[in-house]
């Protein structure tokens, strides 16, 4: 039971470890060089048309001149990325640390009503 607990408190975590904290947004031209920096995270990316609205990088996934016609096409103006700068690293850290001590807190408070239950 608690290796089952563990596995899914693991996989819960990596699906939200990205969300715990808010990520640094970056623009960059079509044609630009990628603005990470050193030791920086990348969460999401992808093309922002002229209106502001988020494509995902797959959706021209053509040869490079019919690539460009398509993106043309779904009037894509530049190039998005989400990510977490290394900054982010312990407060990231921080905040998953205090969700597994509450779930052991929780654990434990748990374990302790059933144990009073059982033996009076």
């Amino acid at each position: 039971m608690a290796l089952l607990a563990s596995g899914l408190v693991t996989v819960v975590l990596g699906q939200v470890r990205d969300h715990l904290w808010p990520v640094v947004k970056a623009t960059y031209p079509l044609k630009g060089d990628y603005p990470l920096p050193k030791w920086a995270y990348a969460v999401e990316e992808g093309f922002l048309t002229t209106g502001g609205d988020r494509l995902p990088t797959d959706i021209c996934t053509s040869p490079t001149r019919e690539f460009e016609d398509c993106l043309a096409g779904h009037d894509v103006a530049l190039n998005y990325v989400d990510y977490h700068p290394a900054s982010h690293y312990w407060p990231l850290q921080l905040v998953e640390t205090g969700i597994l001590l509450a779930l052991a807190a929780l654990a434990v408070f748990a374990a302790f009503r059933v144990l009073r239950r059982l033996h009076g």
